[in-house]
């Protein structure tokens, strides 16, 4: 029976068509009720049968306040007659799942008491003396327990005010105490209920819908009343520019696109001013001043709103070509060189760039190299010297020449002074280098050579106005000369390429008297041959002597060197090792 109650139900929620429910106020359950009372220990599990009714208060369309009352009966549990009465009085809430079908699920969970009664009668004798007769024993018990029922159903709506519910399950929970076992007072139970419901309020039915009046399909595929006319159509239009942006000279095609019908009628306006009446519009840039230029559209067409369109263009404006130029380093020594780094990036609307062309306002450019190796300093000036040179790199577009420029330093140091070394003084008509000039020769002015290898030794010979012997001045030097370059016995081995040699005459020539007596009380006495030596009182020794000089590399020569030879176009190397 069971089977074809559920069977129905399906037959009922899945077969009907759907239509509009109303919620009631209120819903009165009348039905059948199986229990299937089950213990959980020694007391048999056993089967009630009864009915219950319910009440049901509709707060919404899904939740429900629920009264639910039953009673379950049962004569017999385990072959024992037992008169088994159960009684249930429950409340809680109900979800209702409405979906707009004729079948309505739900969940409850409601909680309360169940009222209980057994009765059963025992067979036995009462015995007096030796005489027994026969008795029936009568037991009976009753008591109140809680009570909670968990589950759901469907309920399927047979028309507005009736309802039948195919199926109700719940988990029937009871805690009756049990006189057999104290451990075991939960019966867990299985409650199945059907039956119908009445349902009471809620929204009357709508009247049933007019007729829909005859319809008829615009172009655009809506449907109207017969009686009305069709919709003007949009033309969804819009405007597509070939380029967004250009440089003076180029036209751009502007083009419209869109539902536009044959036939319709185009105005264009350029900055609100009317301009043609063509399907396209072709933007001319030539001879307009940079800036944004509005392009409008309107068409109009029968049946059709009216519709319009917009965009812009922009003739950009000319810019040259922009760089820099970095000279690397920026600050070097007279006669070296740097690097000229030249980066430009290239202008706008001028056409391809050329170059760049790099020129120096001072110096020489090879490729990207600037060489300082022809600056010109001044002469005259022996303190430190600088330049600033100005590198300037062009480069040209179709509108012009473009050009950056940088900067670099030219540095020339302090001109390094030549130092004086004691004269050599020499005996009356003498050109002989006695040991005391040999002194100053071998060690004061040797260890300066042999710091300074690429060094010169300047000497200037000079002559007493009573000495008659021709050109003793220039002896004097030479012999100087050939000491420091003979490079055998004593004498050094100087090159005579570094050595010049000058003549004073018995002229002072700006240079002061710088004697060395080598038998002063300041110099350890040093043996001189017989008529080498010079007495610190003679007056006329400043005229008979050679001024000495050690030019550092780079060094300035001094003043009294003008004139002077090198020792090798002298002849220096004929002399030997003067003795």
């Amino acid at each position: 029976m069971r089977t074809k109650i559920f069977c129905l139900s399906l037959a009922l929620g899945f077969g009907s068509a759907v239509f509009a429910q109303d919620v009631p106020k209120g819903e009165w359950f009348f039905g059948y009720n199986y229990v299937r009372v089950n213990s959980t220990t020694d007391v048999p599990a056993f089967s009630s049968n009864g009915g219950s009714s319910q009440v049901a208060i509709n707060f919404s369309k899904y939740v429900s306040g629920v009264i639910d009352l039953g009673a379950y009966h049962n004569g017999v549990i385990a072959g024992y007659s037992v008169n088994n009465t159960i009684f249930n009085y429950l409340f809680g809430p109900r979800v209702n799942i409405r979906n707009h079908t004729r079948v309505t699920p739900y969940l409850n969970i409601l909680f309360g008491g169940v009222y209980a009664t057994a009765q059963a009668t025992t067979q036995g004798q009462i015995c007096t003396g030796t005489t027994c007769l026969p008795s029936a024993l009568h037991l009976t018990n009753s008591q109140n327990a809680f009570a909670m029922a968990v589950g759901g159903g469907m309920d399927v709506r047979l028309g507005k005010h009736v309802s039948f519910r195919p199926i109700g399950l719940d988990y029937f929970l009871t805690r009756l105490y049990n006189p057999v076992n104290a451990n075991d007072h939960n019966q867990n139970n299985i409650r199945y209920s059907a039956g119908l419901s009445f349902l009471f309020g809620g929204e009357r039915a709508a009247p049933p819908p007019p007729p829909p009046p005859a319809m008829k399909t615009c172009p655009d595929g809506t449907s109207i009343p017969a009686a009305q006319e069709c919709p003007k159509r949009n033309m969804n239009l819009s405007l597509s520019a070939a380029r967004s942006e250009s440089c003076p000279g180029a036209t751009i095609a502007i083009t419209p696109s869109g539902n536009v019908p044959d036939g319709a009628t185009y105005e264009w306006t350029l900055n609100d001013q009317a301009l043609s009446q063509g399907r396209t519009f072709d933007f001319g840039t030539s001879g307009r001043d940079p800036g944004a230029y509005r392009i409008n559209l309107k068409v109009t067409a029968a049946g059709f709103n009216d519709a319009t369109a917009s965009t812009s263009v922009t003739v950009l404006p000319y810019r040259p070509p922009s760089g820099t130029v970095q000279v690397m380093p920026s600050e070097i020594p007279a006669g070296s060189t740097a690097t000229v780094n030249a980066n430009f990036t290239p202008g706008q609307c001028g056409g391809s760039m050329r170059g760049p062309v790099i020129t120096a306002s001072d110096g020489s450019i090879r490729g990207n190299t600037f060489d300082s190796a022809g600056i010109q300093f001044d002469p005259s000036n022996n303190s430190a010297q600088q330049k600033t040179v100005r590198i300037t790199a062009q480069v040209a577009d179709d509108r012009g020449p473009t050009s950056a420029e940088g900067t670099v330093v030219i540095k020339k140091g302090a001109a390094v002074q030549a130092t004086r070394l004691p004269d050599i003084i020499f005996p009356a008509g003498s050109s002989r280098v006695n040991n005391c000039g040999k002194r100053v020769l071998l060690e004061d002015l040797k260890a300066l050579m042999d710091r300074d290898p690429t060094g010169k030794v300047v000497f200037v010979g000079h002559v007493a106005e009573k000495e008659k012997a021709a050109s003793l001045d220039l002896k004097r030097a030479l012999n100087a000369s050939a000491v420091i370059s003979a490079g055998q016995g004593v004498c050094a081995r100087f090159p005579a390429s570094q050595i010049m040699v000058g003549t004073a005459g018995s002229a002072e020539n700006g240079s002061d008297y710088q004697p060395r007596f080598c038998g002063t009380s300041a110099t350890p006495k040093v043996g001189e041959l017989p008529g080498q030596s010079v007495r610190e009182a003679d007056a006329q020794a400043k005229f008979r002597r050679v001024e000495v000089w050690w030019v550092p590399t780079g060094g300035v020569m001094p003043a009294s060197a003008s004139g002077s030879k090198d020792a090798v176009s002298l002849s220096v190397s004929s002399l030997g090792c003067p003795k």
